[in-house]
């Protein structure tokens, strides 16, 4: 080594790294909030989508076998029609029951999450 010229040391310092880990900190803080929500909303719609399927499925049966007592989420499962015993996202039960709309005289299929929906 010549005399005069000093070994530079390489790397980084306990101040640069706290302003990354800080920065870090921050994007984390900004992003979370948005990724929560949008769980949230995939959750809401995967309750409405199944909803209407089970909907869809009750008329299907209660047509088949002519009747107007609508079947249990489990008994349209193990009759085939529907390819799984489907729970809400927070792992409770839909119900079904054949109500009249709104002062008509006809029923319609009404399907209820335990969820509160």
């Amino acid at each position: 080594m010549v005399q005069g010229q000093h070994k530079s040391k390489q790397g980084f310092t306990l101040v640069e790294l706290m302003v990354v880990v800080a920065v870090i900190a921050i994007l984390a803080g900004i992003a979370m909030p948005q990724f929560m929500s949008a769980a949230d909303k995939a959750k809401s719609a995967k309750e409405v989508a199944d909803m209407q399927i089970i909907k869809n499925a009750t008329q299907l049966y209660m047509i088949d076998r002519n009747v107007d007592t609508p079947p249990t989420v489990e008994n349209l499962y193990k009759e085939g029609y529907l390819t799984e015993n489907v729970k809400t996202p927070k792992g409770g039960n839909y119900t079904i029951s054949y109500e009249a709309v709104d002062g008509n005289t006809s029923k319609s299929v009404v399907v209820k999450s335990s969820d509160g929906q």
